[in-house]
């Protein structure tokens, strides 16, 4: 499966977050509302078309209204990203990525506790 563009994530998470067969005019309303993208109707639409020839999507048509319905989930995907950015960045190694997060922000109390209760799952 092909990679998504920075904009084909924006729109993919907009279907994902919609719950339900999404339409054209849902999305564009989405991507204004909580992306702060206000991108034509065809930006979004050729958007989309990539999607679907990337196996992420499949549209259907009911009346003169186009839906679109996720066919990748949203965890799938994520878990699939996570894995790749791994290990390019940090050769597979969660622990030296934890160790980049925490230099780069001060964990909280309850994160540390979290890290603490997953490395307790492991052992």
């Amino acid at each position: 499966m092909d990679l998504m563009t920075d904009c084909e994530q924006i729109v993919m998470k907009s279907v994902w977050d919609a719950g339900k067969d999404v339409s054209l005019q849902e999305i564009m309303k989405d991507l204004e509302t909580r992306f702060h993208k206000v991108w034509k109707r065809q930006t979004i639409s050729t958007f989309l078309l990539h999607l679907i020839e990337k196996g992420y999507l499949r549209s259907y048509r009911q009346g003169r209204v186009f839906y679109y319905v996720p066919l990748v989930k949203e965890e799938d995907y994520k878990n699939e990203q996570t894995k790749m950015f791994l290990d390019f960045w940090f050769e597979g190694s969660p622990s030296d990525m934890i160790a980049s997060l925490s230099d780069q922000k001060e964990l909280s109390q309850e994160e540390v506790e979290k890290i603490k209760e997953l490395a307790a799952r492991l052992d």
